[in-house]
């Protein structure tokens, strides 16, 4: 009996001994912020450090003083208080909505257009939007689709863009697994031409009396006149292109690893000079370090979709202004109406085209799957399509 009642004795002085936990952690900083990066402080009674994390219930060990960039809507920051001895507090979760202080842009009501909704084209009062899934390019006018052309190869494969352009009075469309440039009359809506080009043609551009097309992760350039049809070829050496734009008279290329810009001459077919694009951030995601290209006012813009972030490059002097957004990733980038519109994985956001000064943004419903999104400008709105609901927006101040 004396045995029992020490051992009693001894647990008892054990469980004495044991510190008290920290109370539960008092989190100071905004709840409701505009702040890409807010600051918040966690003071606990008793408490030696801290661990915490943004939406997840794994958490981590954090600093009393802990900051991180969030993107745009709702998070929850879980914070958890350690004391001596490892004992711990209740986890303590606050709310917190992050909003955007630029001016609100006004979106449409989606069409629906078909899967696979590529990048489009505005001409004649009319939306064209390339459908990947089936090789068909939707007319959308009145906000409503009401006529369909087959004007490429079906595919099941996700990995495949189909991409529009308008030039020489018609829409031509890129068909990205089947390796054609179609021709589309505007009026009929009838494929007038099926040029067959190099594999892969993953984007299309126009001007200097030509359409031309870039041909995904290859050095290849194609060329096709508009007036006489006329299909040509340049080769740009060491590139692995992603995105093509005309201006300034020259054909411009973006190329991912390296990630440059290339300046073609259009008659020539040499390359002019080439243009680092090295961005001043960290990477946020996994995905292509370069996407999309597009031109206007004097400048070209890349999006770059492993930064958040485009870049603005003057076609004079060659200097590279970037910024980054907060809707995601940034795929598609189109120029008109004094402006630079580039669609993200979760919005739009409208620049100065000259300044590169941000302007406006909106957001757009989550993405069912990827948030994959294309723009083009035209009839004083910017279209944006999402691959992957397959639908197409109206963008406008």
């Amino acid at each position: 009996m004396l045995a029992i009642a020490a051992a009693a004795l001894i647990a008892l002085a054990g469980i004495a001994a044991r510190p008290r936990p920290p109370a539960p952690p008092q989190v100071v900083g905004p709840r409701q912020t505009t702040a890409e990066q807010p600051v918040y402080r966690f003071r606990s009674a008793r408490a030696v450090r801290f661990r915490c994390a943004f939406d997840s219930t794994v958490l981590h060990a954090c600093p009393a003083r802990y900051s991180k960039p969030l993107d745009l809507g709702s998070h929850v920051l879980r914070v958890r208080a350690i004391g001596r001895q490892r004992t711990q507090s209740r986890v303590v979760a606050v709310r917190i909505q992050v909003a955007d202080a630029l001016a609100q842009l006004h979106v449409s009501d989606a069409v629906t257009v078909g899967a696979g909704a590529g990048v489009p084209a505005v001409l004649n009062g009319a939306v064209w939007v390339p459908t990947t899934a089936d090789g068909g390019i939707a007319r959308v006018a009145g906000g409503t689709v009401v006529a369909r052309t087959k004007a490429g190869q079906t595919t099941a494969d996700a990995g495949f863009l189909d991409a529009a352009v308008a030039g020489g009075g018609a829409v031509w469309s890129a068909s990205d697994a089947g390796g054609t440039v179609a021709r589309v009359d505007p009026v009929s809506g009838a494929v007038t031409t099926s040029f067959a080009v190099a594999g892969r043609p993953g984007g299309l551009a126009e001007g200097g009396g030509a359409i031309w097309a870039f041909h995904f992760l290859q050095g290849t350039i194609t060329r096709i006149g508009e007036d006489d049809a006329a299909v040509g070829r340049i080769d740009v050496d060491g590139a692995r292109a992603t995105g093509i734009a005309f201006g300034a008279g020259s054909v411009w290329l973006l190329s991912a690893n390296p990630n440059e810009l290339v300046r073609v001459d259009p008659l020539t077919g040499s390359t002019v000079g080439t243009i680092a694009i090295k961005p001043p951030f960290g990477l946020r995601h996994a995905l292509i370090d370069t996407w999309w290209l597009a031109y206007g006012d004097g400048a070209v813009w890349a999006t770059l979709p492993n930064y958040n972030a485009v870049a603005r490059v003057d076609a004079i002097s060659g200097a590279v202004q970037y910024a980054q957004i907060r809707y995601g990733a940034p795929f598609g980038v189109a120029v008109g109406g004094g402006a630079a519109w580039v669609a993200a994985a979760r919005g739009v956001v409208r620049f100065d085209s000259v300044t590169a000064a941000p302007l406006g943004a909106v957001s757009l419903p989550a993405a069912s799957k990827s948030g994959f999104v294309s723009i083009a400008f035209g009839d004083g709105a910017a279209w944006a399509t999402n691959y992957d609901r397959g639908t197409l927006v109206s963008v406008t101040p």
